[in-house]
C-alpha cells in the first residue's frame, strides 16, 4: 500500500514498487521447509514398486508471486511455484510432493464496480472450513482451478459463483494439465446472521469421466447442496455443517449426505476443551439401483497428514484439548475413534481415491473398526514473517484394515518451517 518508504524495511518496499502512471506492483513469496517420518505409512499397505514402507522425506517449497495493479479497474496476479522431494527412496506417485516449476497461479481481476470483480485464470479456491474446496496448504504442493470466478462482496455478506476446471501437477517444469473434470458452484457467506450465527449456504456441481467407488469405475455428475452454521470466537464455540448429494454415477442414482460437527468451550484463558465428529454413511446396497458414498471433492485432509483418510462411509468421534493465544499459538491434542458405517463399501483417500479394499480378493468383509488415531499439532508463529508446525500422530490400525490388506500401525512425525516476505 501506498505510505511513506522512509522507515519501511526492504521487504515492506516491495509491496509498493510503482511502475509507470497508475500501475504499481507488490512483490511476495514463501519459502518452506518440510521433514516428514513415516512408520508403516498407508498401514504398510505400499505399491510393489515402492523400496520400503518407512520412508522420511525433506519437502522443499518455493512460491514467489507478483500482484500488478495495472489501473483501479484492472489487477493481474502470477505466481511460481517449485517444490521437490528428497531422501525418499520410493518413486513418486502422488501430485503432491513434486511440482519442478510451474505457473501455480495466473488470473486477471477486472472490477466491473465497487462490489463485483470477476477473476479469470488459474487461481487457488477455499470455502467455509475446507471441506470441499481447499488450498491443500498441508502438503508439498497446493490445489489450483483453471476458469472463471465471480466474486460479490456487500456488508457483512460475500457471494462467490464459479465454473473450473482442476488442474492436475506433474513432476516436470510447465507440463501440469488442466483436466477434464468440471467442478462449479455458488458459495454465499453471511457473517453475523444473527448475534451469535454466521451463515455459509453452497451449491457445488461435480463432473467426471472416471471415477472410482468401490473397484467399480464410471462417469459421475453430482449436486452438492449444504449449509455451514457456526460461531464468533467465545467462550463457547460451535460449528455444524450438513450436506446432501444428489446426481448419477453411472447407471446409479446418488444418494448421500455429510453431518459434521464441533463443539468446544473455554475452561481457562486461552485453553479449550473439545468435541468434534462426523457421520458420512457409505453405499447401503449394491443391488438397489443407488450408490450412497459421499464425494468430498476437493477436500483438505481431515486426519491430518498421518493417515490418509477421508471422512467418506465413517462414524468420528474426536475429543480435544486446545491452546489458543491470539494468533501466536494453536496446540491441539486430539484422539479420533473411527469405523466404517456401512459393510458394503470401503475406505477412501482425500481425493477420494478407494483406499481400501486394495486387494481385490479381499473385498468382503465384516468388521467396521477402522483405526483410533492420537495426534499433536503445534503451530507457532512469533512474527508475521514466520511460520513454525510440529506434528507427531499415531495410529493404531483397526479390524477392518486388518482384514483387507495390511494393518501395520502408524507413527507420524513432521516439522514444518516456512519464511514469508
Amino acid at each position: 500500500m501506498k505510505s511513506d518508504t522512509t522507515s519501511k524495511s526492504w521487504d515492506e518496499k516491495l509491496k509498493y514498487l510503482p511502475i509507470l502512471g497508475q500501475a504499481t506492483l507488490s512483490i511476495g513469496g514463501e519459502i518452506r521447509e518440510h521433514y516428514q517420518n513415516y512408520t508403516h505409512v498407508n498401514f504398510g499397505q505400499i505399491p510393489a514398486s515402492y523400496v520400503t514402507e518407512n520412508p522420511h522425506q525433506w519437502l522443499h517449497r518455493l512460491l514467489i508471486h507478483g500482484d500488478l495493479q495495472v489501473h483501479p479497474k484492472l489487477r493481474l496476479f502470477a505466481q511460481i511455484n517449485n517444490t521437490v522431494r528428497f531422501w525418499n527412496p520410493n518413486p513418486i506417485t502422488s501430485q503432491v510432493d513434486q511440482n519442478t516449476f510451474s505457473f501455480h497461479q495466473w488470473f486477471a481481476d477486472l472490477k466491473l464496480n465497487d462490489q463485483l470483480v470477476l477473476r479469470v485464470g488459474r487461481q487457488e479456491l477455499l470455502f467455509g472450513q475446507e471441506r470441499f474446496i481447499a488450498s491443500r496448504e498441508g502438503p508439498n504442493n497446493r490445489q489450483s482451478f483453471v476458469g472463471a470466478h465471480m466474486i460479490h462482496k456487500q456488508k457483512n455478506m460475500r457471494t462467490d459463483l464459479f465454473y473450473t476446471h482442476p488442474v492436475k501437477l506433474n513432476l516436470g517444469a510447465f507440463d501440469d494439465v488442466k483436466t477434464t473434470e468440471k467442478l462449479a458452484g455458488l458459495h454465499v457467506k453471511y457473517d453475523r446472521f444473527l448475534k451469535h450465527l454466521n451463515l455459509d449456504a453452497y451449491y457445488y456441481y461435480f463432473e467426471s469421466k472416471a471415477r472410482e467407488y468401490y473397484s467399480s469405475v464410471g462417469a459421475e455428475n453430482r449436486h452438492t447442496f449444504g449449509l455451514h452454521a457456526y460461531s464468533n470466537p467465545q467462550r463457547f464455540n460451535y460449528d455444524f455443517e450438513f450436506s446432501k448429494q444428489l446426481g448419477r454415477f453411472k447407471s446409479l442414482d446418488i444418494q448421500a449426505f455429510m453431518a459434521v460437527w464441533d463443539l468446544n468451550v473455554a475452561i481457562k484463558s486461552h485453553r479449550y476443551i473439545g468435541f468434534s465428529g462426523n457421520y458420512v454413511p457409505g453405499d447401503r446396497s449394491t443391488s438397489d439401483g443407488q450408490l450412497n458414498t459421499f464425494n468430498t471433492l476437493f477436500a483438505r485432509p481431515p486426519f491430518g497428514q498421518t493417515v490418509a483418510l477421508n471422512i467418506s462411509n465413517t462414524l468420528n468421534l474426536s475429543p480435544y484439548i486446545r491452546y489458543q493465544k491470539g494468533t501466536q499459538w494453536l496446540v491441539t491434542a486430539r484422539a479420533s475413534f473411527v469405523q466404517r458405517t456401512s459393510t458394503n463399501d470401503g475406505l477412501y483417500t482425500p481425493n477420494m481415491t478407494q483406499l481400501r479394499p486394495y486387494d481385490p480378493q479381499k473385498m468382503t468383509s465384516n468388521a467396521l473398526k477402522v483405526c483410533d488415531i492420537y495426534a499433536l499439532d503445534v503451530n507457532y508463529v512469533p512474527t508475521k514473517h514466520y511460520f513454525f508446525q510440529a506434528e507427531i500422530g499415531y495410529c493404531q490400525a483397526g479390524s477392518y484394515l486388518k482384514n483387507t490388506g495390511a494393518g501395520e500401525n502408524v507413527i507420524y512425525f513432521a516439522i514444518r518451517n516456512a519464511i514469508k516476505f
